[in-house]
């Protein structure tokens, strides 16, 4: 049955290797093409009798509005950031008692993460036969989860502790002064687990930050490939029922820059699709 809210209108955040691009000025385009072959036989004259796939890929054009160093490196395939004078903050997690199923939760950036015996959600982890095992199934389950929020830090486990590590030193692209990594936030309920502080600490904006890129002749944009994700601004974060994701994706860079009053610099970048070598997935559209 035809129902109007099925037309879909609407900008997309785009996210390329779980990284937040920023804004874009344009609106981002896909194009997915399939090219075959058509089978005719002499006994049917040129009626097309049958027709193969060939090949079938698909592209994403991004026009990237936030040319920061950050995307730059993002988009440049070979480019090396360096930074001097720059701090990432950090802090820890610690258990020092196993916790009870469904009581110990550790809040991250926001989002609660709750211990269980046996996890049946994203956002829970299992409880270990001791505090390290626990430690180390909660980092484990913090690098799988798929949301920005939780993405911008790295989660290693040691013994019981968890080391929460901010992944961005320093603060936007025009200043070097504050460390977003200071306003990332740890917290928890129950007995036996605590944190560091009520945030990361430690983060100190690098003094300056210096992109190189190289020519990068020979690069194998497969080897280098990450997924790429458009998400409907329209939609929650936790909403992935629109999206779009291509889980092999890269760019070979290219950048516009246009020095002039009354236009933007625009990072015009064109990421292209490539199978899984096992399943021959390109692509695929929705989830929960």
């Amino acid at each position: 049955m035809s129902d109007t809210r099925n037309i879909k209108i609407g900008a997309c955040r785009v996210f390329f290797g779980g990284v937040d691009l920023g804004f874009t000025q344009g609106g981002v385009e896909v194009s997915v093409t399939t090219e075959t072959h058509k089978i005719m036989v002499d006994q049917f004259g040129k009626t097309i009798v049958d027709e193969i796939i060939l090949s079938r890929n698909i592209d994403a054009k991004v026009p990237l509005a936030e040319t920061t160093i950050e995307n730059l490196v993002n988009i440049m395939p070979g480019a090396v950031l360096s930074q001097t004078g720059a701090t990432y903050a950090s802090g820890n997690i610690t258990y020092t008692a196993v916790p009870v199923t469904g009581t110990g939760t550790v809040t991250v950036n926001g989002i609660v993460f709750t211990a269980m015996t046996l996890p049946t959600a994203p956002n829970q982890f299992a409880i270990g036969a001791n505090i390290a095992a626990t430690a180390a199934n909660l980092a484990a389950t913090l690098e799988a989860y798929d949301d920005p929020a939780i993405n911008v830090a790295s989660y290693v486990a040691t013994a019981g502790v968890v080391a929460v590590t901010y992944d961005q030193a320093g603060g936007p692209d025009s200043a070097y002064v504050v460390a977003a990594g200071n306003a990332f936030t740890l917290a928890v309920s129950g007995t036996g687990v605590t944190v560091s502080g009520a945030t990361l600490s430690g983060g100190v904006g690098a003094t300056s930050r210096t992109v190189t890129v190289p020519t990068a002749v020979n690069t194998s944009l497969l080897a280098l490939a990450q997924e790429l994700v458009l998400h409907p601004q329209i939609l929650p974060s936790s909403d992935h029922s629109q999206d779009l994701v291509i889980p092999l994706a890269n760019t070979a860079g290219a950048m516009q820059f246009a020095y002039q009053v009354e236009k933007e610099r625009i990072f015009n970048v064109s990421f292209n699709g490539y199978p899984n070598a096992t399943t021959g997935e390109l692509f695929s559209y929705g989830g929960q």
